[in-house]
């Protein structure tokens, strides 16, 4: 029986390494561009608070993030 490859069973083919490797710098890059956001309104909500009490509590509100939230009632018959 000739031999057509002669690989190692457990070695993962470079295809699939590569897949991983781009995989992996998507990832890097997506942590990256989050980190930039989150520094972006942290320097905001610094240069707000400066201002007056009022802003204080709007860039506290914006680093903190917001919310909505739906209540449902069904009244009992």
């Amino acid at each position: 029986m000739p031999v057509t490859c002669l690989r190692k069973a457990c070695v993962r083919p470079p295809e699939v390494a590569k897949i991983k490797i781009k995989i992996k710098i998507k990832i890097k890059i997506k942590i990256k561009i989050k980190i930039k956001i989150k520094i972006k309104i942290n320097s905001n909500s610094n240069s707000n608070s400066n201002s007056n009490s009022n802003s204080n509590s709007n860039s506290n509100s914006r680093r903190m993030g917001t919310a909505i939230i739906t209540v449902y009632y069904w009244p009992f018959s």
